[in-house]
């Protein structure tokens, strides 16, 4: 009896002992839609596999969403030394957390790999401008452009900087699953499509975010799963809330959802490339899709009145080249029938509508409202739902064709946003020379006003090509615990732990 009292005890001891070491491990939850596919950031651009990765790999400057300005990180300054130079001071003192040295050296093996379209192909568009980079000494490189580029700096802070040795050594592919980096965070346990879970770098080489040991990525794609992990406390962040949470969570007294202005803008692709044969190669067609669509109901129904339409251009009223003379194509589905009989389908026609499924708040519920309005005018939708992971991956491969749900949130730069649209991008479902001049030439253009005239001139142009229906831009909504302090996610859905505190 005493050997079992004894062993019950002993039991009791442990149980409490692993209680408070638990209780002790101050963790921060996030629930997003999926499972990062990597955590090497310059693989990818989307949010999920970007916010993750971001804390273990770090660039060289970032937009900090409290200030909005550009700050220093491994680069700690910088300095437009001619029109196409920008020479950089890389922060001296630091080091990867596998132990090698941040330097000039690491700096540009990186910009090699952010450069190479085969490694890193999503961010094609940003290393478009770079001609070279060079190592001027140990601590120091000149970054040089083809020609002057008005956003030279949001570029840098896309350039996330990885020691070369252990790249090396691994590999591209094997880097973006176990990946060393000089960021808080570094990695400690990967469960595939269950959990991530990263802890604090104890080498860290700057102030880290305050109470926070351990961080756990929990993928939870759908919406109601996701919202009642972070009601009971399961989740401390969980993203994409839906709009018909937030009432409920708002009455929680220690929960809060933050609603953040989003870059995202929302559009169906309607693909006229000859590879993609459909109606939709007649401009007439894709008109009539503009027409036939009532984006103020989805708005004021489905997104209660929180978004807000996109006057017929991919452009926000905020950003250089928006256009003012533009408007959204009014919902007028005798407009577009007629359309559509001029193009010589007068009883309509079938067609594959791809959308996702957790990869948006409400992405299915929209779909499914788009669907049912173009029925009214004889469009036909066979709806095809694709998980976050193979929705990325046929955005990636052009297969989201001939007609899809999109949600596209580029850095703040209308050079970013609308080089999606050009012919060579892989985003771009369009083919179209003139499109392409402007583009071009916008991002050469360094006077203000003939910049601003070459973006009204592409919105113009692609107002009247209808390559998407223009649907609406909005709001981020997250849920966030009230416990954590300075959390500040941005309008391209990218959030950070930087200046954040986990409150006892």
């Amino acid at each position: 009896m005493l050997h079992a009292v004894r062993r019950a005890f002993i039991l009791l001891a442990l149980v409490a002992s692993s209680t408070v070491a638990v209780a002790q491990t101050k963790t921060v939850t996030v629930a997003q839609g999926f499972d990062p596919q990597t955590l090497w950031p310059n693989g990818t651009t989307a949010s999920d596999n970007l916010n993750a990765g971001g804390v273990i790999v770090e660039p060289l400057l970032w937009n900090n969403p409290a200030t909005g300005k550009t700050e220093p990180l491994l680069a700690e300054s910088w300095e437009l030394t001619a029109p196409t130079t920008m020479k950089l001071a890389i922060r001296k003192g630091v080091s990867f957390s596998n132990g090698e040295p941040l330097n000039a050296d690491a700096v540009v093996h990186s910009f090699k790999v952010f450069l190479d379209p085969k490694q890193a192909p999503a961010y094609a568009n940003y290393a478009a401008a770079v001609d070279r980079v060079e190592k001027l000494d140990d601590m120091t490189v000149a970054v040089h452009t083809k020609f002057p580029y008005p956003p030279f700096e949001l570029m840098l802070t896309q350039v996330y900087v990885t020691p070369p040795a252990y790249w090396s050594s691994v590999g591209l592919d094997a880097f973006g699953q176990k990946p060393i980096g000089t960021g808080p965070f570094v990695l400690k346990e990967w469960v595939k499509d269950n959990q991530l879970v990263m802890e604090r770098n104890a080498q860290y080489w700057g102030k880290g975010p305050q109470g926070i040991d351990r961080l756990v990525w929990r993928p939870v794609p759908d919406d109601a799963a996701r919202v009642a992990g972070f009601t009971i406390g399961e989740f401390d962040i969980a993203t994409n809330i839906p709009i018909t949470a937030i009432g409920d969570i708002e009455r929680l007294p220690d929960r809060e959802v933050m609603q953040v202005p989003s870059y995202r803008i929302f559009q169906l692709i309607l693909s006229s490339l000859d590879e993609h044969p459909s109606p939709l190669k007649d401009k007439r067609v894709r008109q009539a899709m503009n027409y036939a669509v009532d984006k103020k109901l989805i708005i004021d129904s489905l997104l209660a009145g929180r978004a807000f339409p996109l006057n017929g251009q991919v452009l926000r009223k905020e950003q250089l080249g928006f256009d003012p003379s533009l408007k959204d194509y009014p919902y007028d589905p005798e407009k577009a029938k007629a359309l559509l009989r001029e193009a010589g389908y007068p009883d309509g026609f079938e067609i594959v509508f791809k959308f996702p499924s957790g990869r948006y708040a409400q992405d299915r519920e929209v779909s499914e409202a788009i669907a049912g309005m173009l029925a009214k005018v004889g469009v036909r939708a066979k709806m095809v739902s694709l998980e976050a992971g193979e929705f990325l991956r046929q955005l990636r491969a052009r297969e989201l064709q001939p007609m899809a749900f999109l949600g596209l949130a580029p850095l703040d730069d209308p050079d970013f946003q609308v080089a999606q649209y050009r012919s060579s991008w892989r985003y771009s479902y369009m083919r179209n020379a003139e499109l392409d001049s402007l583009i071009d030439a916008g991002a050469r253009e360094t006077d203000h006003d003939k910049r601003v005239a070459i973006y009204r001139k592409a919105m113009q142009l692609m107002h009247e090509e209808a390559p998407i229906v223009f649907l609406y831009g909005g709001y981020d909504f997250y849920g966030v615990s009230k416990k954590l302090e300075g959390f500040q996610p941005r309008g391209d859905q990218r959030f950070f732990f930087y200046g954040v505190t986990l409150k006892p």
